[in-house]
């Protein structure tokens, strides 16, 4: 899917890839009567039918962009409208985080968009994607689709997979009382260390058994930082002992 633009790229006529996930109820709807009702936009746009923008996840968007995607819009009821009455209001909460996630990996945060759509709103459908497409040209191409994925990328994808910062973000749509900017700083702090667990745990998978020593100079991590995260990981059962080396430990995923 990606590859059939890499040509025009290389031949300086980019034209953006943009996926879309569309809410069943709504967006995705009023994709279609645009379709219905010969509005004309860009054919940049795959949509893909999602049962509501509640369901969305930042691994999703985040894959899409691994992928080498140049946009992702997500598009959904207006709030107010959700066919499962609190999606949509989820989605908006999350997505602050989402798009610090983009910024993590190091993409523009502009190539990541969230609107709301109605059934019959095909005509507005039709200007977001052409809105959209030419704000993407002026961005140009993403960076992972012209050049190989930095293994810090790599593990900052995987971070938002784990458990604890998914539980961490999830705290944000439930009813409980948090105080809003230590909450942000908390998650902030789970995000940059589960991104740099994963660093130590993708070269361990990559490299083998390595000492303390390796992986900081692998990962690029101070060396105290990767001697804290490697007795975390190990009392969490996720990384073990496996001999010695030069004097030093050397350590390797279960």
């Amino acid at each position: 899917m990606v590859k059939e633009n890499l040509g025009k790229v290389a031949e300086g006529e980019f034209e953006p890839l943009i996926i879309a996930y569309c809410c069943n109820w709504c967006s995705y709807a009023g994709a279609d009567l645009a379709g219905t009702s010969r509005f004309e936009y860009p054919t940049n746009i795959r949509i893909i039918r999602i049962m509501c923008t509640g369901r969305m996840d930042s691994t999703l968007v985040l894959e899409a962009l691994r992928m080498g995607a140049d946009g992702v819009l997500i598009a959904g009821c207006h709030p107010g409208d959700c066919h499962y009455q609190k999606g949509n209001f989820m989605m908006e909460k999350r997505f602050d985080y989402l798009k610090k996630a983009v910024k993590n990996i190091g993409i523009e945060p502009e190539r990541v968009r969230l609107e709301w759509v109605s059934a019959s709103e095909g005509g507005k459908w039709a200007a977001l994607v052409r809105e959209m497409a030419e704000e993407i040209k002026q961005l140009g191409p993403s960076p992972f689709r012209l050049r190989s994925i930095p293994k810090k990328t790599d593990a900052a994808i995987d971070a938002f997979k784990s458990q604890r910062l998914r539980w961490v973000v999830g705290r944000s749509q439930i009813k409980v009382e948090i105080e809003e900017q230590k909450y942000r700083q908390t998650v902030d702090l789970i995000m940059q260390v589960e991104i740099e667990r994963h660093m130590i745990t993708l070269a361990l998978k990559e490299k083998g058994p390595l000492t303390a020593e390796e992986l900081s100079q692998i990962t690029g991590l101070q060396p105290n930082k990767t001697m804290q995260h490697l007795i975390a990981l190990r009392r969490d059962g996720i990384v073990i002992e496996a001999g010695e080396k030069n004097n030093q430990y050397l350590y390797q995923l279960v």
